[in-house]
């Protein structure tokens, strides 16, 4: 009979029903085609993309400082510690479908009034109760309670606890993307401020050279004053601007050491050798468009926020509804110590208690209509953040493409450069132009080559961009778990 008894309870708590609205994940209607990607498109592909996409600039000292960000950039950590958090805060959630066993010993020493109940009685009857005046007495209890989910309150809020902790990971998983295309900029924008100078000083080079040959000029005559002041300004003005760039390369290092989680001249050192920009691939593997909402942890972070949120109002409603709670003690009791573990010293008590909200001015109603309006807000987040994510993949795909076309363009219009400043100092060796077209010419040449340096790398940006905008990179770290 004991048996059915708490098969019975056991039924009633964990099989009852649940109140409120139960969650359905929200449909959406994305196209598979990218808007600004036609078939035919050799730029772009619709296979999947790649997880370790910072792969395809095939940089080891890149791929080897995303790893380290991976596991130290203290966003990264602050994130992996609200995971934990949130799983603290289920746990705690759920121990409410369990009894509550609580051991308590206690021991106390009481005086007690002569004109206190006791004795009182004793003397109004005519009998002398026997109560001593100081009294010691010893309990130790098992104190057990339970409360019946029979209206699915407490598994509600199992729900939405367990909801929070998926949005936490998928938090972290953004965090994680955000960090990865922050080494990625940093480190990108660290070899063009290196590719900037390395031209500087190539350029204070031939204005030096210039001059001495311009110096030379004068002396015998075949140059003027005017001639040596231009040369000098030119030379001045291109020393100037090194010392900014100088400065963007320390500025790039300092914050791509901190994404690692190490002080600013962790990564000095190492990072101060100049290298090349990275190339970009042949074909960028985009996937279909109705794979972001798969893929981006913002989108499946305000999915896991609805559904905590819809399961919220479930709580709400569970509140209007009574509170049934089982409690049972069992212990010994004694007056003396010695005699606490003889069987007359057993106690016990059971009993149920239930609770049912009649009226609190209006409480349960307002926490139920705020929780169904912060499950209508977040259902608009979700709409809002799959918008943007569509706008945000679409927008760097455009860029890219664009910025290709631009960095290719510029490419062309460099080789010409190079061609006529071959030709101009040919020509000014034979005098038959003047040291200011020579100048201008090289002025020129620098210039493009500094603004193809610009271009490429804000194809390289762009392209961090897209893949951040695809939402890939965060199964790497999860791979790793």
């Amino acid at each position: 009979m004991r048996k059915f008894w708490i098969s019975t309870l056991l039924g009633l708590c964990c099989g009852g029903c649940m109140v409120g609205p139960n969650y359905q994940p929200p449909e959406n209607d994305v196209s598979d085609a990218w808007h600004n990607s036609e078939e035919k498109d050799l730029l772009f592909s619709m296979q999947t993309p790649p997880v370790l996409w910072w792969e395809c600039f095939r940089d080891p000292l890149l791929s080897q400082y995303i790893e380290i960000a991976m596991k130290n950039n203290n966003d990264v950590l602050v994130a992996k510690a609200n995971i934990a958090q949130a799983r603290g805060v289920r746990q705690v959630a759920a121990s409410k479908l369990f009894p509550w066993l609580l051991a308590d010993a206690n021991a106390s020493r009481s005086h007690y009034s002569k004109n206190g109940p006791a004795f009182s009685i004793g003397n109004t009857s005519g009998i002398q109760a026997q109560v001593p005046l100081l009294q010691n007495l010893f309990n130790g209890f098992f104190d057990a309670s339970w409360e019946l989910d029979l209206f699915g309150k407490t598994r509600r809020e199992v729900q939405a606890a367990s909801a929070m902790v998926e949005s936490a990971i998928e938090q972290k998983n953004d965090v994680l993307i955000s960090v990865i295309a922050e080494v990625a900029r940093n480190y990108f924008e660290i070899r063009k401020a290196q590719k900037q100078v390395e031209l500087i000083e190539k350029n204070i080079m031939l204005y030096e050279q210039n001059a001495e040959v311009i110096q030379k000029g004068v002396v015998s005559g075949y140059n003027d004053a005017i001639d040596m002041q231009t040369v000098v300004a030119s030379l001045e003005q291109a020393r100037s601007s090194l010392p900014g760039e100088i400065g963007q390369v320390y500025k790039g290092i300092y914050a791509l050491s901190v994404l690692t989680g190490n002080v600013p001249e962790y990564l000095l050192k190492e990072m101060w050798e100049q290298k090349p920009l990275p190339t970009t691939p042949y074909e960028i593997a985009l996937g279909v468009r109705s794979d972001l909402l798969r893929r981006r942890p913002d989108v499946r972070k305000a999915e896991r926020d609805l559904a905590a949120a819809t399961a919220n109002v479930g709580v709400a409603v569970a509140s209007f509804f009574p509170t049934i709670t089982l409690s049972a003690d069992l212990g010994l009791q004694a007056l003396k110590i010695k005699n606490i573990f003889q069987m007359s010293s057993k106690a016990w008590s059971y009993g149920g208690d239930i609770a049912m909200p009649l009226f609190q001015g209006g409480k349960l109603v307002g926490n139920l209509k705020a929780n169904r309006a912060a499950a209508s807000a977040a259902a608009a987040t979700y709409q809002k953040v799959v918008l943007q994510a569509l706008q945000d993949a679409e927008t760097y795909l455009t860029s890219y493409k664009e910025n290709k076309l631009a960095s290719e363009n510029l490419s062309r219009s460099v080789a010409s450069q190079d061609r006529i400043v071959s030709l101009m100092q040919q020509r000014y060796e034979k005098g038959l132009v003047n040291v200011i077209d020579l100048l201008n010419s090289e002025k020129e040449w620098i210039a493009s080559k500094r603004n193809l340096v610009e271009a490429d790398t804000s194809v390289l940006l762009n392209l961090v961009s897209l893949y951040k905008a695809l939402g890939g990179g965060w199964e790497a770290e999860e791979s790793e778990d």
